[in-house]
């Protein structure tokens, strides 16, 4: 993180997709394609092994590979996040010193939450502690109940802001009451960030530092557009930006996963490609809707 520091944490960044060939292996060229194009559309920064990077269905090996063909894109005074999480504290501690020798500048951690019952306040403390206190990259704790099946609360959020490690957050519920709590915890040294595409103008009213969004991957431009737009003041008219792009995030992004935004991607002329098995690749009227939207948007 040579030239990066936690006061420029934040911006419009994409968690890009793991593009893979037909049998399932990583398509090298393809994912490059999209980075270049991403990076075109003025994005600050690219996660890497986020939930709509098929994050679950990556080995460690992929993770590595995708990130070390992206450092070579992506330059150095933009982000470059890796999605690091997993079951187990371990391996997550593993996939973060794997990221460091990979070049990326921050990690993304996920809660643990296949034994649920048991992830406990105290239980993601510790778990998250141990990470930051053992990772050789600054940590942003990342809140994704729709995959990880729980909601951070904004007490854990705060105690975690503390940890000097502990740079940000990204909070992809959408829940913006919820939001505004975590917002309490933000600092010059801790900065929170949105991952709800239907809400992002709201968001940065309430006080984001920024925001990793997946409806980026499909709908640049014109997400690019809408937060300049605020940026300049013209909060109205971000608003009314945002009521256009929110159907292309809940119906899409958010109801369909990756699959749903790989299709985006192949039809506004990106590489999207299938998903990896067990995810099947959207089709009928998935896809009739993934192509509605996009066009009542104006993008096809």
């Amino acid at each position: 993180m040579a030239n990066l520091t936690v006061s420029q944490l934040g911006g419009l960044m994409v968690p890009a997709v793991s593009t893979f060939t037909a049998s399932g292996e990583l398509d090298g060229d393809a994912f490059s394609r999209n980075l270049r194009a991403h990076l075109g559309f003025g994005m600050d920064g690219v996660l890497i092994g986020g939930s709509s990077g098929e994050s679950a269905l990556l080995d460690d090996e992929d993770r590595r590979q995708l990130l070390t063909w992206a450092r070579a894109e992506i330059p150095s005074d933009k982000w470059l996040i890796a999605g690091v999480g997993s079951e187990s504290t371990r391996q997550t501690i593993s996939r973060a010193r794997d990221a460091k020798q990979a070049g990326a500048d921050a990690v993304l951690v996920i809660s643990p939450h296949y034994f649920l019952k048991r992830m406990t306040e105290q239980a993601l403390l510790a778990h998250f502690r141990a990470v930051a206190d053992a990772s050789p990259l600054p940590v942003l704790v990342y809140n994704m109940p729709a995959y990880a099946h729980l909601v951070l609360s904004p007490a854990f959020i705060q105690e975690m802001s503390q940890h000097e490690n502990v740079i940000g957050m990204k909070d992809s519920a959408g829940n913006l009451p919820v939001l505004a709590q975590y917002l309490e915890s933000q600092s010059d040294t801790f900065r929170v960030l949105t991952g709800s595409g239907a809400s992002v103008a709201q968001a940065l009213d309430l006080g984001v530092s920024g925001a990793i969004l997946a409806i980026g991957l499909y709908a640049g431009p014109a997400v690019r557009r809408m937060v300049d737009t605020w940026k300049q003041g013209d909060t109205a008219a971000a608003a009314t930006m945002q009521q256009t792009l929110t159907p292309l995030a809940t119906d899409i992004a958010g109801a369909m996963g990756p699959a749903g935004i790989k299709a985006a991607m192949t039809l506004v002329g990106l590489d999207g490609g299938a998903p990896r098995s067990p995810l099947l690749p959207v089709g009928g009227d998935e896809l009739a809707t993934v192509r509605a939207r996009l066009q009542s948007a104006g993008l096809l």
